[in-house]
């Protein structure tokens, strides 16, 4: 009952505070703090920043835990709630910074101060190295579940990446995984098109539901744009006469549209429940955690009731166990690139 009531205090509390954190909720300064500093995209994507939310949901509500979430609007913003995170005394209770996305990687320079116990920080997305004792990163490897998505696609005879903008360095090899993956089919190309030329990319749904229209009908659409894919999936809902297929990303996204046939799904909530437990209980934790396909932080999700839910535009895929034969066959074949691409 204490939990509960806890949990409801927090939810009034979290989703009054942007761009600044305030742990001071009344009959909890006795806990554990977690820190969220949500990407500048912030929650509401319906996948991967949503996905973080309930992982971290999820353990706050098993456990003795105060939680503080803070929205900023820009990297400014940011920087600015993490110098009041370090400056903070939380009166030698535990207290954990969570960094949820890899633009905020930047932010640990020289100049950044070194959290001391019982502070710690963890990054988001991020292979830095030789970061202060009490930082530890955390990294989901794209590429060999990005592969697999290519690889099932290959039948398609037309398919494009739309993804939020160049250079990101966790877009990248997911764009690369489904490019080889693509090709390595009926040695064809895949076209990449950028949102953005910047962070905004993840945060333009009106921007991908223009460059999704102008697409071939028939076309197969990867889209690694964060808040912006939702701009995917609202158009094929709207065009009942849509031939093309949408990977799902990050979540299972069966439910966003009937031409999901399979979605690329991250175990965050799993990753971080191993992350958050060995903290609350003063274990000793690696100093950079990191898994793909192999690892099972990544998989692909097939929707099994594809064929019930729309109409079969394709010969290839008229059969109901097209899409698991296809991860089936190419699943190993995925795994085997994925330890390539990062042993490299």
């Amino acid at each position: 009952m204490f939990r509960s009531l806890k949990y409801l205090i927090l939810l009034t509390a979290l989703f009054s505070c942007s761009g600044s954190i305030n742990n001071a909720v009344e009959g909890l300064d006795i806990y554990p703090v977690v820190t969220i500093v949500t990407s500048t995209g912030g929650m509401g994507d319906n996948g991967y920043n949503d996905l973080i939310f309930d992982g971290i949901m999820g353990f706050v509500t098993r456990n003795d835990v105060a939680l503080s979430i803070v929205s900023p609007k820009d990297r400014q913003e940011a920087l600015r709630a993490v110098t009041d995170w370090c400056n903070d005394d939380t009166k030698n209770r535990k207290s954990l910074l969570v960094l949820a996305s890899n633009e905020y990687e930047s932010l640990m320079d020289e100049s950044f101060p070194k959290p001391e116990a019982p502070k710690s920080i963890l990054l988001f997305e991020s292979e830095k190295e030789d970061l202060p004792d009490n930082v530890f990163t955390l990294s989901i490897r794209r590429y060999g579940a990005s592969y697999l998505c290519g690889r099932m696609a290959a039948e398609c005879p037309e398919a494009f990446v739309l993804a939020a903008y160049p250079g990101d360095a966790t877009l990248e090899p997911a764009i690369e995984g489904f490019l080889q993956g693509y090709a390595a089919g009926l040695d064809q190309a895949a076209e990449v098109i950028y949102l953005a030329e910047d962070a905004t990319g993840f945060n333009s749904p009106e921007k991908a539901y223009s460059l999704t229209k102008g697409l071939s009908w028939n076309a197969f659409v990867f889209p690694l744009a964060g808040g912006s894919n939702n701009g995917v999936y609202k158009y094929v809902r709207e065009d009942m006469f849509s031939g093309m297929l949408i990977a799902g990303m990050d979540v299972d996204c069966s439910g966003y549209s009937t031409r999901t046939p399979f979605s690329l799904t991250l175990n965050i909530d799993r990753v971080l429940n191993r992350f958050f437990n060995d903290w609350l209980a003063g274990n000793t934790m690696e100093k950079h955690l990191e898994g793909g396909l192999a690892e099972d932080f990544v998989d692909v999700t097939v929707n099994a009731g594809f064929l019930q839910n729309c109409i079969a535009w394709e010969d290839y895929y008229d059969s109901p166990d097209y899409w698991q034969k296809a991860y089936d066959t190419h699943y190993q074949q995925a795994l085997e690139a994925e330890k390539s691409y990062y042993e490299k």
